[in-house]
């Protein structure tokens, strides 16, 4: 058994829980594309019409949409290059939570999109947020979450976790970089 896979039984069995079986998938959609998206539309509409003093972070959500668009642009085509099944579908004994649509498990969508987010938003904090240090923490403790979430629910091995989280990083850096808000 190779450490991707002995990682994976280690998150996704050894710390099955009741507690843990509950709260992991809400988690994980949180991070998800749908969730994601809706998000960004909502609060691009807000912060567009300047409802509650928000105009200001208007450019922060188009960064958000971005890196998100991004994120999608390369992990899209790199599941459909690799075709690397999930978890469930070559293992035994996996502890499934969820299910996918989706066959394909390298990178993790998730964890694109939301390291994506959550890179902008650590890499701009600074400029739109009083207590930076809080909403950055924010930032690394969601983003670490889902990853850990997606492969607790049996949908991703660890490697497509952190594949994942390097696109969705870059996909961050390069928004802040050459989008212009």
């Amino acid at each position: 058994m190779n450490a991707n896979t002995e990682i994976f039984y280690l998150i996704n069995n050894g710390l099955s829980n009741p507690y843990l079986d509950f709260l992991m998938p809400h988690i994980s959609d949180a991070g998800g594309l749908t969730c994601l998206a809706i998000l960004c539309a909502v609060a691009l509409l807000l912060t567009r019409k300047n409802v509650f003093n928000s105009g200001r972070y208007y450019g922060l959500v188009r960064l958000f949409a971005g890196a998100i668009i991004l994120a999608v642009l390369i992990t899209a085509p790199v599941k459909l290059l690799f075709s690397q099944p999930r978890p469930y579908l070559v293992l035994s004994h996996v502890h499934i939570l969820t299910s996918s649509v989706d066959p394909n498990s390298f990178p993790s969508g998730h964890s694109a999109t939301t390291l994506s987010v959550m890179t902008v938003l650590f890499l701009k904090a600074k400029e739109y947020f009083r207590r930076d240090v809080l909403v950055r923490c924010f930032a690394v403790a969601f983003s670490l979450t889902i990853g850990f979430s997606r492969i607790y629910i049996g949908m991703h091995f660890p490697f497509d976790v952190a594949v994942g989280c390097i696109i969705g990083i870059a996909s961050g850096i390069i928004v802040c970089r050459y989008l212009k808000v």
